[in-house]
Formats: structure tokens, C-alpha cells, sequence
């Protein structure tokens, strides 16, 4: 209990200390006046920090958000230019960029079962073509050493022909019945797992018909040349020649198919796969450019202010970097006095200085000293001061919070040095 007592009155002597230094630092004590502590003080004006508005890029103006001496926030929109062009060349590139993604993940996704089944019925009919273009070269030449065997090549030659016929009446309807499988079905775009082998069967039998079409081309040149050479025997050397000129086209025809074949299955290369990454950055990089150039056509205010001047108007062309607006940062406002050279002395960095303006009488404000000129000049015409003026000062700048923006540019201020 007597513990209790003794911190009692500890406690009431804090709180009055307390209740003692807010009503002294906000100039609310009755008894104590701030005129003595004014009495000798320097004058000046309140000056903001002006901050230039220019368009980093040109372009016809489309609003002036504020007028002249409207209060701003940091971040608020306050010039927009036109940018209907502008807005056109973005979709453009998102455009460009969205085909140069999808390419490279087509260019990364490898060949298509289909494209894989193109190339093997390619291979499937060179195949067959060289295969034929062999028998008619094999049975030129053997003409050619024993006419006597024309007849019998002939005949043989015939019912290859006839043979090849029936292998593409076969290979068509194994196709169609094959196809009509696939459309029972939903079509290929439609076949789900379970239907994949009735695709598989449709694309062979495609192939096979493709391969029984070029066998039988084949036979049928065979049969021409053989005919040929029964009707003319005196060109025989030339035509062996051109059949196997023929046949040894038709070998490097399988050889380019089976490289075009082996490239399908094998998928892209590095260097494909690095060249379409190449044009999504590209593609990429032309769409941040504008997008970029789009944020720079909304100028928006850098800091807390008020709109001191206004040049700009809506339908107007801005220049660019030319000044559209000029705002007054007073987040932080300065007040530049003039100290006689008497008093210069007993001032330094980072003082604190006492500040009223006759906008709120009675109120003081409080700075720092952030500058001290290190020459003397005459005392400005425009500074009045309570005290006899002299003919020689030093310029002092003091910064002053403004957190409620209640200095404003222009203000005269009179200010005591402690």
C-alpha cells in the first residue's frame, strides 16, 4: 500500500510534464506569449520546391484533369494524351507475339502424327517408283542382249500391268472401307483413344493405296518401253539408257524421302527451337516498347502539391519535354532569411528555427537551417524585418515540414532563431 502511495504522485507530476510541454510546443498556455520570443526575429517568404510536367513523348492532348491552384496527391492523374494509334500498334504486337508463341511451342511440340504419315507414304511411293523404274531398266537391258526374249517380256510385262490393276481396285476399297470406320466414329478430329487404331489402319491402307498406284505406273512404263522396243529395235541403246537415267532418279528420290522421313520423327532442332525463341523475345520486345510508350501518355502527379501554373489545353499538340503543368511540392516547403552579419555567428547547420505566418496567428512552426550562405550580400529590397535593417546579410535557408499543406508558396514568414 505504501509502495502504491509513493508512485501516486510520480505518475500526476509525468502527466502534467506532459500536459505542460504539448500546451507549450502548440502556444496554448495562457500565461506564456510568443511575442517576446518574436520580438527580434528576421523575415522571409515561403518558397516551395516548383516541379516541371512535360510529356516525354508528343501527341495530341485529350483532357487537363486540373486547373491552376488545385491541391494534388502523389500518383493523380493530371494530363492525358491521345493514344487511339497507339492502342491499334499494342494489339498489333499482342498479335505478333501470340502467333510467335504459338510457332514455338509448335516448334517444340515435334511433328504431327499426320505429318509423320505423309512422309511415309511418300517414302511408301518413292519406293515403289524406284522399284519399277529397276525392272524396266533390268528388262531393257536384257532386251537389248537377247531380243528373242522381247515376246516373253512382253507378256510378262502385260500381266504385271494387269496384276497392279487389281492391286489398286484392292488398295481403294480397303481405303474406303477403312475411312468409312474413321467417320463412324466422330471422324479423326473427334476419335478417342479406342478409335486410334481404326486411324492407324485408314492411314495404312492410304498408303498402301498410294504405293499399289505407283507399282502400277510403274508396270505400265515397263509395258510402254518393252512395246517400244519391239516396234523400233534400232533404239534399244537409247532406251536403256533413259531407263536407267530413270532408275537411278528414283534411288535418289528414296534417299531424300527416308532423310525427309527420319527429320519428322526426330522433332526440331536446337537451332529451330532457338530461332522461334529468338522471335517470341523479339516479338516480346516490340510490345514493351509500346506498352512503355503508352504509360508515358498519362502524366500523373510525382508528389503531394498544388498546380501553380497550367500551359496546357485539351486539343492542343504537347511538344516533347515541353512544361504543361507546374506544381509546388509542399510536403516540404522552405523559407530563406536574411541574418544580419551580428547574428550570423551564432547560427549553424541543422538549428532549429521558429516560424509564424500571420495565416495562423498565434501557431508556430518549426525548421531546420539546411543552408548558410558563405558570402554577405546587401539586404533585399523585398524582406521587411521587425528590427533595424543593416546593410549586410547572409542568406539562411530553412526546410519546414508542411504535413497539412497549410504553408503555402508566397506566404511571409517571420522566423526566430533559438
Amino acid at each position: 500500500m505504501d509502495h502504491r502511495k509513493r508512485i501516486i504522485p510520480v505518475v500526476i507530476l509525468v502527466l502534467l510534464a506532459l500536459g505542460g510541454y504539448y500546451l507549450y510546443s502548440t502556444n496554448r498556455l495562457p500565461f506564456v506569449s510568443t511575442a517576446s520570443t518574436f520580438a527580434d526575429s528576421v523575415s522571409g517568404f515561403i518558397e516551395g520546391e516548383e516541379i516541371s510536367i512535360a510529356a516525354e513523348v508528343g501527341g495530341r492532348i485529350e483532357i487537363v484533369v486540373v486547373e491552376e491552384g488545385a491541391s494534388v496527391i502523389k500518383g493523380q492523374e493530371l494530363v492525358r494524351l491521345e493514344r487511339a494509334t497507339l492502342d491499334a500498334q499494342i494489339a498489333q504486337a499482342q498479335a505478333a507475339l501470340g502467333t510467335a508463341q504459338a510457332q514455338l511451342a509448335q516448334v517444340k511440340a515435334g511433328a504431327r502424327a499426320e505429318d509423320i504419315r505423309q512422309a511415309e507414304a511418300a517414302l511408301a511411293q518413292t519406293v515403289a517408283q524406284r522399284d519399277g523404274a529397276k525392272r524396266a531398266f533390268e528388262n531393257a537391258s536384257a532386251v537389248r542382249d537377247t531380243p528373242q526374249e522381247l515376246d516373253v517380256r512382253i507378256a510378262m510385262a502385260d500381266a504385271q500391268l494387269k496384276a497392279a490393276k487389281f492391286q489398286i481396285e484392292i488398295a481403294q476399297a480397303n481405303a474406303i472401307t477403312a475411312r468409312t470406320r474413321v467417320d463412324a466414329v466422330g471422324g479423326v478430329d473427334q476419335v478417342r483413344v479406342e478409335g486410334k487404331a481404326l486411324v492407324n489402319a485408314w492411314w495404312a491402307a492410304e498408303a498402301a493405296l498410294q504405293a499399289a498406284q505407283a507399282n502400277y505406273n510403274g508396270a505400265q512404263k515397263t509395258l510402254e518401253l518393252l512395246n517400244n522396243m519391239k516396234a523400233q529395235p534400232l533404239t534399244l541403246n537409247p532406251q536403256v539408257d533413259a531407263a536407267k537415267a530413270q532408275y537411278e532418279s528414283a534411288v535418289a528420290a528414296v534417299s531424300i524421302a527416308q532423310a525427309r522421313l527420319d527429320a519428322t520423327k526426330a522433332g526440331p532442332t536446337k537451332e529451330q527451337v532457338n530461332v522461334a525463341e529468338a522471335a517470341v523475345k523479339q516479338a516480346e520486345a516490340a510490345l514493351g516498347v509500346l506498352q512503355v510508350q503508352s504509360s508515358k501518355m498519362t502524366l500523373k502527379s510525382p508528389v503531394d502539391g498544388i498546380v501553380t501554373r497550367r500551359v496546357a489545353h485539351s486539343g492542343e499538340i504537347a511538344a516533347p519535354n515541353a512544361a504543361l503543368l507546374t506544381i509546388a511540392n509542399l510536403e516540404t516547403v522552405k523559407l530563406t532569411i536574411y541574418v544580419p552579419e551580428t547574428q550570423i555567428g551564432q547560427i549553424k547547420i541543422g538549428d532549429t528555427v521558429l516560424i509564424q505566418v500571420d495565416s495562423f496567428p498565434g501557431k508556430v512552426f518549426q525548421g531546420k537551417v539546411i543552408f548558410i550562405a558563405s558570402q554577405a550580400e546587401f539586404t533585399p529590397r523585398n524582406v521587411q524585418t521587425k528590427t533595424e535593417r543593416v546593410n549586410t546579410v547572409f542568406a539562411v535557408k530553412v526546410q519546414i515540414p508542411n504535413p497539412q499543406m497549410e504553408l503555402k508558396p508566397g506566404m511571409p514568414a517571420d522566423a526566430a532563431l533559438k
